[in-house]
């Protein structure tokens, strides 16, 4: 094990050379030593940070976002979903709802793990899924509870369709208004994935009444999941045909962009190579800081009175975020968040060049006083741009790297609006065992989740978009 010797920051990168022993050490931790000389990791010799990416920056970048700040969907395994059916009327009913048949085609081609939960019975059953939902048999007092903790607690995808009637005979009975599915879907959200609920309005008729009743579709999956079961239902199913059913999304993190594949639009000036990476880019500045990036953009000036601009010119800027992505939050303000990362990218491309295993430990600060957003913008359109501090400009410490400068940009949420009693209506039903009265228990299960301490900070922090530069050295 080789331990590359810091200069500044408070990252470790430790590599590990694929086979000391044969080699006596000698000859790896020779390719290693040439390769940081190159690279000049080893020098101190100015208060600059010596620089390399070996040429390959966007392919190298890609792969240092991926081992440093990707996280949620390699934690769940893809085609393997399970489906929890919840053996009460609902479900029996269901056999004569147009929109429950419309999804068992769904449900038929992606399950691989059919669960019964029949009373407090939660088992799984073997035989084809198609023939498995049409004979389905009404039996009571489903543990719902323990099913969809179940679920939060598994590396797969699921659905579970239920009444929501968590019945107990005991004192409790229907537990109306029992946040009892609150633990698991933050158990679920905390892990970085995704939430849908399709709510389906039916009635139910019970010792001689009618009762208004919702039957739920509730989705444990990631979007950024390839063939995830969401994307299947709506690429499969036509849910303008369904007026009545209404659709939930909960999530706590990657809030989603209002297009697919798009990127930021740099500065004409820059005359920048861009790369999409889908929630990340990267650009390359090929023009000095001196005599181009910020006499043109940063202190640019207005070529009719040639005043200098209170804020010079956005340097990139143009997407757009979906303010709508949490579900029960809206998303009201965000924060350009900027990182010097010259030491951790060429210790990583080091790494890269000598064919050695690069491990992650990274700790990154961010700079004040370099770059800041536009918040008007956001405010009226939802739209990112971004300018250099040109009151508070302070460079050096973000620009200490030669003969290169690589940056980190994180867009992060700041501010959120609680929105979810726009939405309750969603989840509440007509209690059975309590007749007048309105089953809450759902709706307060999403609603004391979003109120969770935990799962407000993941919300009001969390990273929307980032944006990776290489530019000259200053």
């Amino acid at each position: 094990m080789l331990e590359i010797p810091r200069t500044s920051g408070a990252t470790r990168v430790k590599i590990f050379m694929a086979s000391e022993k044969s080699l006596i050490g000698k000859t790896a931790l020779g390719i290693v030593a040439a390769c940081l000389v190159g690279f000049g990791v080893l020098s101190s010799c100015s208060n600059h940070i010596p620089t390399d990416d070996g040429g390959k920056y966007s392919t190298y970048i890609e792969e240092f976002h991926y081992a440093n700040f990707f996280k949620g969907i390699d934690a769940i395994e893809s085609g393997n979903l399970s489906l929890y059916i919840d053996y009460s009327t609902c479900n029996v009913l269901g056999q004569n709802s147009a929109f429950y048949q419309a999804l068992v085609p769904s449900w038929t081609a992606a399950t691989k793990n059919y669960y019964s939960i029949k009373g407090p019975d939660i088992s799984k059953e073997e035989g084809p899924t198609f023939n498995l939902l049409r004979t389905i048999q009404e039996v009571n007092y489903a543990d719902l509870k323990s099913a969809i903790e179940q679920m939060a607690n598994s590396n797969s995808e699921s659905v579970l369709l239920t009444d929501g009637e968590f019945y107990q005979q005991s004192i409790a009975k229907g537990n109306i208004n029992n946040p009892y599915m609150a633990s698991a879907l933050k158990t679920w959200l905390q892990k970085g994935h995704d939430i849908f609920v399709f709510s389906e309005p039916y009635v139910e008729a019970y010792k001689g009444q009618s009762y208004n009743k919702k039957r739920f579709y509730i989705i444990f999956t990631d979007v950024r999941l390839r063939d995830n079961i969401y994307d299947r239902i709506i690429q499969t199913v036509k849910l303008q045909n369904f007026p009545d059913v209404e659709m939930f999304h909960l999530s706590a993190d990657h809030p989603s962009l209002a297009a697919e594949g798009t990127s930021t639009k740099p500065n004409d000036n820059l005359s920048a190579d861009v790369k999409g990476f889908g929630s990340f880019e990267a650009q390359e500045w090929p023009i000095d800081w001196k005599d181009g990036i910020e006499p043109l953009i940063a202190f640019a000036v207005n070529p009719q009175t040639g005043e200098t601009l209170p804020n010079g010119e956005s340097f990139t800027g143009g997407l757009k975020v979906d303010r709508n992505s949490f579900g029960g939050y809206r998303i009201t303000d965000v924060a350009a968040k900027v990182y010097n990362i010259n030491q951790e990218f060429t210790e990583f491309c080091a790494a890269k060049q000598a064919g050695a295993r690069y491990k992650a430990d990274i700790t990154l600060t961010p700079m004040d006083n370099f770059i800041k957003l536009d918040g008007k913008e956001f405010q009226k359109h939802g739209i990112i741009n971004l300018y250099f501090d040109s009151q508070m400009y302070t460079p050096d410490p973000v620009l200490n790297g030669s003969p290169y400068n690589f940056i980190k940009i994180d867009i992060c949420v700041s501010g959120v609006q609680d929105m979810f009693s726009q939405f309750a209506h969603q989840f509440e039903f007509d209690s059975i065992d309590m007749p007048g009265q309105t089953n809450t228990s759902v709706a307060e299960s999403i609603k004391q989740c979003l109120a969770d301490p935990d799962i407000k900070t993941m919300i009001s922090t969390c990273p929307i978009y980032s944006i990776y530069i290489k530019a000259p050295e200053r």
